[in-house]
């Protein structure tokens, strides 16, 4: 096989020489400079830029939150006692755990006031906390799903309308090459009608007043109309390669051979995976919104406070409480103690309390859970139809590089047998054996064989783009 291709490769730099311009460029060169210049493709690079810095903004997670504040502090002068009296609402710090909980902790000073000759102190200091405990289904992974999402479509994108941006680049290139190919061909042609016409005048074979000069006289000028639309389709052809590319037209070269390796993925591509995902959303919906209607919480409260002063009794009061809410109902209990540090008395309390309401959206929730249980459906549909239309593009792929391969290994052997003929008519013509026009024949043979040759490793190259395309 490695033969073969190097022959192959041999074949094609023989005969670059007299079809390639010199300024041409080598095809890969060509589509880096092209994709480089294309601002559709930069807009591409943006737009994808942006949705992955999206997707990282979303994954940030929460961190610990902090909120200070401070009371109002007021000072007042105080006839009676001659001096001044100062107080202050108090002084608070509020933290906020990240977590499922939503833990909260408070912590204050409370109201302080003292006097400026010290002879009255009193401040009144708190601690806080409170924690929520779910019971049920409370895992939320839209934000998870939606960023995965956002991360495959973007990314897919981007790939795709470069693989385009390269198809269509190679299509363009191709169109130039067959036209190219065209005009050398008709002007063969025309050059062949010309001296058939000549050698017959001068061999007295026709005469210019017969029905036989009139014809072929009409032959070459049908030819000559043809090489001038063809020539014309050029200049157009060049244009809209610039158009695409950025680049003037000087011509391809290198064209290397395509790498068709392709396997099939059961689990499909980047569009089946965003069905996939589409599946899940649709699945937690629905899992979030039965969950709204059967979760049960229970929040717990608890803190302690003191008070001290200089006129009145040092207290502590410690208190507890637990509240359960559920769709609805909610029910709560509370304890709470104060002890007495001047009489050692403690005094208990204890509080219940509760509430319970009819559902007036029964029938509402039902339809709505009936809704969305639809959507999983459609969801889950259009996921195996996206995978079967997913192996079936891959099957059709794999039949259009079986047919590419054969066309390909037929291409190479003409070419081979083309240039083995044109070094027999070149050794047949120094022996005397061939004319020059069996030589000049056989080599324009060899130099169409290139154009040939390039037209098909271009679409080789385009069905490795669909192949690339279909594994995004």
């Amino acid at each position: 096989m490695h033969m073969h291709n190097h022959r192959r490769l041999a074949v094609l730099c023989l005969v670059l020489s007299t079809t390639i311009p010199l300024m041409a460029l080598p095809l890969e060169d060509l589509l880096a400079q092209a994709l480089a210049k294309s601002t559709s493709m930069q807009n591409l690079e943006y737009s994808k830029q942006k949705a992955l810095l999206t997707v990282g903004l979303n994954q940030v997670e929460d961190e610990l939150g902090i909120a200070l504040s401070s009371g109002e502090v007021t000072a007042t002068y105080s006839d009676a006692t001659s001096s001044y009296i100062f107080n202050t609402t108090g002084l608070n710090a509020a933290f906020s755990l990240p977590n499922d909980g939503n833990t909260t902790i408070n912590v204050s000073s409370g109201a302080i006031g003292i006097d400026a000759p010290y002879s009255y102190y009193s401040i009144s200091p708190s601690v806080s906390a409170s924690h929520t405990l779910t019971y049920g289904y409370t895992a939320d992974n839209r934000k998870s799903l939606l960023n995965r999402q956002t991360e495959v479509l973007a990314l897919s994108s981007y790939e795709s309308n470069k693989l385009t941006f390269t198809t269509n680049l190679y299509t363009q290139i191709d169109s130039l090459l067959e036209n190219e190919k065209s005009i050398k061909q008709t002007e063969k042609d025309l050059a062949d009608l010309k001296t058939s016409l000549e050698q017959n005048l001068s061999l007295k074979l026709i005469r210019q007043e017969s029905l036989v000069y009139q014809a072929q006289e009409q032959a070459i000028t049908l030819k000559e109309a043809t090489l001038n639309n063809l020539q014309s389709t050029r200049e157009l052809l060049k244009k809209q390669f610039t158009l695409l590319s950025g680049l003037a037209w000087e011509g391809v070269e290198e064209i290397g051979e395509p790498d068709l390796t392709f396997a099939s993925n059961p689990m499909g591509n980047s569009n089946v995976s965003l069905k996939a995902l589409d599946l899940d959303l649709a699945k937690e919906d629905l899992a979030l919104k039965k969950a709204e209607f059967t979760n049960k919480q229970v929040v717990l409260n608890g803190g302690i406070s003191t008070q001290n002063s200089s006129t009145a009794a040092e207290k502590l009061t410690a208190s507890a409480s637990a509240t359960l809410k559920a769709n609805n109902f909610s029910a709560k209990a509370g304890l709470q103690g104060t002890y007495n540090y001047s009489t050692n008395g403690f005094s208990p309390s204890l509080s219940l309390s509760g509430s319970w309401n009819n559902n007036t959206t029964l029938a509402t929730d039902s339809l709505t859970l009936q809704k969305l249980e639809n959507e999983v459906l459609i969801a889950e549909l259009a996921y195996q139809t996206a995978l079967n239309d997913y192996l079936q593009s891959a099957a059709t792929l794999e039949s259009n590089i079986a047919g590419w391969n054969m066309t390909y290994a037929l291409q190479s052997q003409s070419m081979e047998y083309n240039l083995a003929l044109l070094k027999q008519q070149q050794t047949l013509f120094e022996k005397g054996l061939a004319t020059k026009a069996d030589v000049d024949d056989a080599a324009f043979a060899v130099e169409i064989d290139t154009y040939t040759l390039s037209t098909t490793l271009l679409d080789g190259l385009k069905l490795q783009n669909q192949i690339r395309a279909l594994q995004i």
